[in-house]
């Protein structure tokens, strides 16, 4: 069995960690990683058909969003999300008709989606209602190095010299993650912002007093959701929001956007709240309030969320696409 690595090549925040972690625990998956040629077109129906021939692998999973359309074996495909079809504000890189009609090629080609939540399964049932039958929802997983350790928060104070108290956002920064919304809440309740994540589509200038993080390791990550005060999400379309899971699992309390999956993905574990300024400061504040309950509360839950429970189900949906 095949899957598309090359986010590993990249360390692509998200699709980076799914496919880390399916590799960890699936033995049977060989990486195929190669990022030559760079049009990710051209190598999903070049690069990835050769593959398929030579490697005469039983399923091949095309870990992020896109497949190939000529396919020598049955293919899976995983769509963290489906911003793309819901609106163009929500999508963070360009869009046009070559793109999207791509993105939805791969979706009809697919045997079998992979979709992290029940909230993205709703919405192609919304969007391309023709799919449900093939779509599978495997909820992801939190990696065992994302846990309370009040050691390693003072050790990333001073090595990234943060502040004593602050907020945090994880995640890349773009239009309907509001990163305007972030700065202001910080501003407004005199807590530093640190944002960890590349900035992309609609993420404009931020201030000298916000504090900006990318690249970070595993270990370096997990370590900075210790030393928040709490993590601060305020997107409005999400397919599973990982970093909520993760920054729970650290013992750090989560405030998030009442929207999309995130209510789903919480469980009632933190606090939610919708994206205005005046209900985010309120719910930051509730969160700083309550802070020792909502911790023990996101250890419990996220304790749920196991990479090896996503890699067993993923291994089912193989087999039900290679019809064994």
């Amino acid at each position: 069995m095949g899957i598309d690595a090359r986010s590993l090549v990249h360390n692509a925040g998200g699709s980076a960690t799914y496919v880390r972690n399916l590799l960890r625990c699936l033995t049977c998956l060989e990486p195929l990683s190669a990022s030559v040629p760079s049009n990710n077109l051209v190598w999903n129906n070049t690069r990835v058909p050769f593959a398929q021939l030579v490697r005469r692998w039983d399923v091949y999973h095309a870990a992020a969003y896109t497949g190939p359309l000529i396919s020598f074996c049955p293919t899976v495909v995983t769509a963290h999300d489906v911003s793309y079809l819901a609106s163009d504000d929500f999508y963070p890189y360009k869009t046009g008709r070559v793109r999207r009609g791509y993105y939805s090629a791969s979706l009809r080609k697919a045997d079998r989606i992979i979709v992290s939540s029940s909230f993205s399964a709703r919405e192609i049932a919304r969007l391309r209602p023709e799919l449900v039958p093939k779509v599978r929802i495997i909820y992801l997983g939190v990696a065992a190095q994302f846990h309370r350790d009040e050691g390693g928060a003072e050790r990333i104070k001073m090595e990234l010299a943060l502040p004593p108290r602050f907020l945090l956002h994880v995640g890349d920064l773009h239009t309907r993650r509001n990163p305007e919304l972030l700065v202001r809440a910080s501003e407004r309740l005199g807590i530093p912002l640190v944002l960890v994540g590349r900035k992309l589509k609609g993420c404009g200038p931020l201030p000298e007093s916000v504090r900006h993080l990318n690249s970070l390791s595993v270990d370096q990550l997990a370590a900075v959701y210790n030393a928040a005060l709490l993590l601060l999400s305020v997107s409005e379309y999400e397919g599973f929001g990982l970093p909520l899971l993760e920054a729970m699992a650290c013992g750090t309390p989560v405030v998030a956007a009442n929207r999309s999956c995130y209510p789903e993905i919480c469980g009632g574990a933190a606090v939610l709240v919708e994206p205005q300024l005046d209900a985010v400061c309120e719910g930051v504040l509730q969160a700083i309030s309550c802070r020792d309950e909502l911790r023990g509360r996101g250890v419990e839950h996220a304790a749920g969320f196991a990479w090896e429970k996503t890699a067993a189900e993923t291994l089912e949906v193989y087999r039900e696409a290679a019809g064994k």
